[in-house]
């Protein structure tokens, strides 16, 4: 009984803030809405239909997976290239090394997205001005829709690198060393190290990493916000982005459909989550 009423404010609040409006939004999608967002009608599961066969959704979707896939492999490969040679660093300079390229988890989304947004702004972008010193031509970043998605993947990953990395490190400190030295003395150094002994040494943590960095892409909304505003043309909306658009974005709030849309992106998530655990399982 002790045991229960000290984890009864911890349950209390995860049934008000995480549960409960789960199962509310369910019901809000089942539900059209009037001019302030409240429940009007039962519509039944027309607003998953309608979803389907809306072509912006598609879009919304396909951009989702696009952005998630790029910002995961930037991130945790950027992390794993980053880790692998500071395991033979000095003891002091990995430590200055280590709190740098761990400053990207101190920031928060909104800090790193501004930071991108002076980075690749159309007309004085400080990227492209210095590519413009060495004589190259900067891409239109947030006004091309494909050079848009790439922005936005890279502000992602960027936010999402330091904690990748900082996992990383860890990991690697926690290494059995005996097994690094025995295969440093069967003649395995550099590339081959890595790939056959520290990397699969890795892999517990990787595939934490591949899991949790995935849930949050297939989630951004923030970078999205601001740096193109779903623009141009679109061609950035994301799933949470058209959500929140059409909950809160718009003059009269389509309630109904944004609950719809909040149950499709959990459901991809849950699923998505579960083909990495089954697929990723056997290899780590």
């Amino acid at each position: 009984m002790a045991a229960w009423l000290m984890a009864l404010p911890c349950v209390g609040l995860l049934l008000v803030f995480a549960y409960w409006p789960v199962v509310r939004g369910v019901v809000l999608s089942l539900y059209g809405t009037d001019l302030l967002g409240n429940p009007s009608r039962f519509v039944g599961v027309a607003h998953y239909v309608d979803m389907v066969t809306d072509p912006d959704m598609r879009r919304a979707l396909l951009t989702t997976g696009v952005i998630a896939g790029l910002s995961v492999l930037l991130s945790v490969g950027g992390a794993l290239a980053a880790v692998l040679p500071l395991r033979r660093a000095a003891r002091r300079p990995r430590a200055v090394v280590s709190v740098l390229l761990s400053l990207p988890f101190a920031y928060s989304a909104a800090a790193s997205a501004a930071v991108f947004a002076g980075l690749l702004a159309p007309a004085v972008g400080t990227l492209n001005q210095v590519l413009a010193h060495v004589g190259v031509t900067g891409p239109q970043w947030l006004q091309s829709p494909a050079w848009a998605v790439v922005s936005v993947s890279l502000a992602t990953a960027w936010y999402e690198f330091g904690f990748a990395f900082l996992v990383l490190l860890a990991a690697l400190n926690q290494l059995d060393q005996s097994v690094v030295e025995a295969a440093a003395l069967d003649g395995a150094s550099g590339l081959r190290l890595a790939r056959s002994v520290i990397i699969p040494m890795l892999r517990p943590s990787l595939v934490f990493l591949l899991v949790t960095q995935t849930i949050s892409g297939l989630q951004v909304f923030t970078q999205v916000q601001v740096l193109t505003r779903g623009g141009p043309a679109g061609a950035t909306s994301t799933l949470v982005y058209d959500l929140y658009q059409r909950a809160f974005g718009e003059a009269l709030p389509q309630v109904g459909t944004a609950s719809a849309l909040a149950v499709v992106l959990l459901a991809l998530v849950l699923v998505i989550t579960a083909l990495q655990f089954r697929v990723l399982r056997r290899w780590a």
